[in-house]
């Protein structure tokens, strides 16, 4: 027996750490999140339905959010952009991990991809949560804006 989340579960997970990354993030968070919402709309514009093969279209628009959040990780100096990174690179091997291997079931496929996904999010809602008590904290000025970790 198989258990399938409704549908509806994932955007109502992305709209609420969306609107967290707007209510209590910064300006890392808040680009975090709307990329995810825009790789989120890009997928479903690219996907092709009913279809447990590898989805290359999907890989191209997961390898570019992987890319906007290792920049994140590499400028910024909090922590949870890399695990949004490592979770992304996650996904980004799950579609060549199917790509290498036909015998894959498309339900490990799918579920694997769907899994990291969520961790990207829960990663996105932890950054956003916990960005003004970061953001107070390390109010020091010595550096200019936009410097990067050393």
């Amino acid at each position: 027996m198989t258990y399938q989340l409704p549908h509806w579960v994932w955007p109502t997970a992305l709209m609420a750490v969306c609107a967290l990354a707007v209510w209590r993030g910064r300006d890392d968070e808040r680009l975090a999140t709307a990329a995810l919402l825009a790789n989120w709309a890009l997928s479903i514009l690219v996907v092709r339905t009913g279809n447990a093969a590898t989805h290359w279209d999907v890989f191209i628009v997961d390898t570019a959010l992987l890319g906007v959040y290792v920049w994140l990780a590499l400028r910024s100096r909090r922590h949870w952009p890399l695990f949004a990174a490592g979770f992304q690179v996650l996904v980004v091997v799950t579609h060549l991990g199917r790509a290498v291997d036909p015998t894959v079931s498309g339900w490990a496929y799918l579920t694997a991809g769907l899994i990291w996904s969520y961790l990207v999010l829960l990663t996105l809602g932890y950054g956003a949560w916990t960005a003004p008590p970061y953001a107070l904290s390390t109010a020091d000025t010595t550096e200019p804006p936009g410097a990067i970790r050393r």
